[in-house]
């Protein structure tokens, strides 16, 4: 399967970029270069589900591989416009935020952050960062994700009900 590219980044995708940059995280425009981390770094995101299926190594590298070609499909089809931004903690990538800015809303289409970098305060902050130049904040979450539905809670976001299959809709107001 031939991945679409990752659209031209958008001319003030350095500017957000700059404006979310937390800490000692910086942003970052993905271009194809990426794939190879971003694809990792999706594979990390699944390994809990997939320790429990009793497949061999090959077979779970196989599907992770095609469940991230078509979730990259999706976002980039289905988000043309988004800002689609690579972690990085200095000379190293930890994760990615993909981020849909409309007037109304932004909308978070993706946040993931590498296992050994998770529980640190960098997804709060980069939320909180958002929360403070968009006028409302949007996202879905798993279902099966109570640990990211408590962090989203915490951070101001209301549950608005079923966004579609096994996520729920969440939503800040911020001005």
């Amino acid at each position: 399967m031939s991945l679409p590219a990752f659209p031209r980044a958008r001319a003030d995708s350095g500017a957000i970029a700059a404006s979310l940059s937390i800490a000692d995280v910086t942003l970052h425009a993905c271009d194809d270069s990426d794939m190879p981390f971003l694809r990792s770094l999706y594979r990390q995101t699944r390994d809990d589900e997939l320790a429990f299926t009793g497949w061999q190594e090959a077979t779970k590298a196989a599907f992770a591989n095609s469940q991230f070609d078509l979730q990259h499909t999706h976002f980039v089809r289905y988000f043309p416009n988004a800002h689609f931004l690579r972690l990085r903690c200095g000379d190293r990538d930890i994760g990615r935020y993909y981020l849909d800015i409309k007037d109304d809303a932004w909308h978070v289409v993706d946040i993931a952050i590498l296992a050994e970098r998770r529980g640190q305060g960098i997804g709060s902050a980069l939320l909180q960062a958002t929360r403070a130049l968009a006028p409302a904040v949007t996202l879905s979450v798993a279902t099966n994700n109570p640990a990211a539905m408590r962090l989203y809670a915490r951070l101001g976001f209301v549950d608005e009900g079923e966004a579609g299959g096994m996520h729920r809709q969440m939503r800040a107001s911020c001005r």
